[in-house]
């Protein structure tokens, strides 16, 4: 059985250990206030949603996914976001986290005042329209909403 991440920390180590997940760093031309607050916006209005599914397989089945976004300081100079997901129902064999799976988490730490360090910790699938909205608002574009599923 796979050992879920049960905090954001152990999710950042086995993604930093190479266990299926990528991690990017990347510099942006946006101080951290800014970065901060269209993420903090952005973050709030798009990713604290949850979606609903309904499917015929032979009898009508229904589910959804609770998405949970955590933005916070950590220094004058710092931040984390992190993305957790709760799904409905859960899955059979692992005990998810309090607030759902980890998705996927950032290190933001302010350069010279006037740039942005980025670290993405995220896994390698299922996530592309999601980090490419987070990019956008990274380099403080408020840019539309990724779609959820």
């Amino acid at each position: 059985m796979i050992d879920v991440p049960q905090n954001r920390q152990e999710f950042v180590a086995a993604v930093v250990s190479g266990e299926g997940a990528p991690v990017e760093t990347f510099t942006t031309d946006q101080p951290l206030d800014k970065v901060f607050d269209v993420l903090k916006e952005r973050a709030t209005t798009c990713l604290d949603v949850e979606t609903k599914r309904t499917a015929y397989v032979g009898y009508v089945e229904r589910s959804s996914s609770d998405y949970t976004p955590t933005l916070r300081r950590v220094g004058k100079d710092r931040a984390e976001f992190t993305l957790q997901v709760q799904h409905n129902p859960r899955g059979v064999g692992h005990k998810p986290p309090m607030g759902g799976l980890y998705m996927m988490a950032a290190d933001l730490r302010s350069i010279d005042g006037n740039r942005t360090e980025v670290v993405l910790y995220r896994p390698g699938i299922g996530v592309k329209k999601i980090v490419a909205s987070l990019k956008q608002w990274f380099e403080g574009d408020p840019a539309p909403c990724p779609k959820l599923r």
